[in-house]
């Protein structure tokens, strides 16, 4: 395709084709009807997506995105994360960051910024750890949210390179926030870490006054 545009007209078109306007209320009201629908579901959206996909190539990256992230239905939202899950973290450049963190605070709610915290961010700062400190230092700051949360989890899927120390001083600076979404993201943090090490995360997990939600996913697998 010769240009973003035209591969979003064209992504609209097949997706249109196949959504079913029947479903779109129920969508909405699962996302608290934050965004609208156009009622495509995932099994259909993904087909759709094994063609589209590769005539895309060519285009530049962060251009389809933003453009995906622009329409107002979130199944172009969701399609752009099928992008960075399929972006490789050597394909990321040092200037990326500020395109992922405008991402993460832009139309945010669990089902983008979970996503975008492990395979952008996550991918981002796997390419260069040197990188982290700054990062992280710049999100946990300005008191957003979704910033939290991502500096929260955007290690889960690093396994055994996971930076614990680091994990347990974000913790302990976000533990006493009563927020659901920054509470359950301590605790899959630290469920997701505690299979590759339960026995650091019962010790550390002994040590701090974790809130109901946190503590119970910690303790999920140990």
């Amino acid at each position: 395709m010769r240009s973003v545009e035209e591969a979003i007209e064209k992504l609209r078109e097949e997706l249109h084709a196949v959504a079913d306007p029947n479903k779109a209320p129920a969508m909405r009201a699962y996302m608290k009807d934050h965004f609208d629908y156009m009622g495509v579901q995932s099994v259909k959206r993904n087909e759709i997506l094994k063609s589209w996909i590769p005539e895309t190539r060519s285009l530049n990256f962060w251009e389809l995105i933003f453009g995906l992230w622009e329409q107002n239905e979130r199944e172009f939202q969701y399609v752009a994360l099928e992008l960075f899950k399929k972006r490789k973290a050597k394909d990321f450049e040092i200037e990326d960051i500020p395109f992922i963190r405008d991402l993460i605070v832009t139309k945010s709610w669990w089902d983008t910024v979970d996503m975008l915290a492990a395979d952008a961010l996550g991918k981002y700062l796997k390419k260069f750890p040197e990188a982290t400190t700054q990062v992280i230092s710049d999100f946990r700051n300005p008191g957003n949210l979704w910033l939290m949360r991502s500096t929260l989890i955007f290690q889960l899927k690093y396994r055994e390179n996971t930076d614990f120390e680091l994990m347990k001083e974000l913790i302990l600076e976000y533990h006493p926030i009563n927020e659901f979404f920054i509470q359950k993201a301590i605790g899959w943090a630290l469920r997701q870490y505690s299979k590759i090490n339960p026995d650091a995360v019962r010790s550390f997990v002994q040590t701090i006054e974790l809130k109901t939600v946190a503590r119970r996913e910690a303790y999920k697998y140990i």
